[in-house]
């Protein structure tokens, strides 16, 4: 069957009608572009954080962090990236893109608040770059981003990972303090997708040692993550600490929930996400960047 990625898949305009949106997929050709535009490719070049969707050899989903300098993203063409910088080496990515796969990729600049998505598929490349063929480009709105300017680089460590299958107490404080994450979703014809969630210090709540709640603001009522949700719930998160540069990568399964009582516990949440933790990494260098807080999202409810 061949996907067309101009249009909003089933579980994407599922989510899209129970959200009371309509049936007329909020005209997906003219949010959806195969190839980049000039201004998506100087964008791109002048960015140095990016976060990748990719699913790894057990149909787990994980969401990996990409950084550089400005160039470490190129666009070869209009529809062709190629991803250099870093990632921890004990981070899922490279491996998962051993061979072409589908992958999502967020590029983000947190300190004026923009944001471009490309979909496509990718793979790893000797010398450590991957480069992704797109199928899907598209702008977001600045909504709920905090604010961060990068300051400097950090130096190398050799650090390894710890690994675990449960948040422990350190990790469950470190997911309490969060203000910002990273989502990474899949579906098996339509392409996986990273997306980017906010919110003042807390917005995630840990239930226990193996799940998490967090509240679903509105955005571009594209509902790509929740469409992608709908269709596969297995899903990956990415949790920053900015001040060290470190990470916390989560894998497991998320459901959405529609009118759950708790949901009047989150201010301006349009519904919940729990998301049940089976795959804990920190990688305690996940970018060499450092960065300066600017201030919180303006649209935070």
């Amino acid at each position: 069957m061949t996907t067309d990625f101009r249009s909003y898949h089933a579980g994407e305009l599922a989510v899209q009608a129970r959200a009371g949106v309509g049936g007329n997929g909020l005209a997906a050709g003219d949010m959806y572009r195969p190839a980049m535009p000039l201004g998506v490719q100087h964008f791109l070049s002048a960015q140095q954080l990016a976060v990748l969707s990719t699913q790894d050899a057990d149909g787990r989903v994980w969401a990996s962090m990409r950084s550089g300098p400005p160039g470490f993203l190129r666009a070869l063409d209009p529809v062709t990236v190629e991803i250099g910088g870093y990632s921890h080496p004990e981070d899922p990515l490279m491996e998962n893109l051993a061979q072409p796969a589908l992958a999502g990729m967020l590029v983000i600049q947190l300190a004026a608040r923009q944001r471009i998505r490309l979909n496509g598929t990718a793979r790893a490349r000797p010398g450590g770059k991957i480069v992704l063929t797109t199928q899907q480009v598209y702008g977001n709105c600045p909504q709920y981003i905090q604010a961060r300017a990068v300051i400097g680089d950090r130096a190398a460590t050799a650090a390894s990972a710890q690994v675990g299958s449960r948040l422990d107490a350190r990790w469950r404080r470190w997911v309490e303090e969060a203000d910002t994450l990273f989502i990474a979703t899949s579906h098996p014809e339509a392409g996986a997708d990273a997306s980017h969630r906010g919110g003042n210090p807390g917005f995630v709540r840990v239930e226990d040692e193996s799940r998490l709640l967090f509240p679903d603001y509105s955005g571009n009522r594209m509902f790509n993550s929740l469409g992608n949700l709908a269709a596969n719930p297995r899903a990956g998160l990415l949790l920053p600490d900015f001040q060290s540069g470190a990470a916390l990568q989560l894998s497991g399964r998320a459901q959405i929930l529609w009118d759950d009582p708790r949901m009047a516990q989150f201010a301006g949440a349009q519904r919940l996400l729990a998301f049940d933790v089976e795959r804990v990494i920190e990688l305690p260098q996940a970018t060499r960047l450092r960065f300066d807080f600017q201030s919180y999202s303006p649209n935070l409810p």
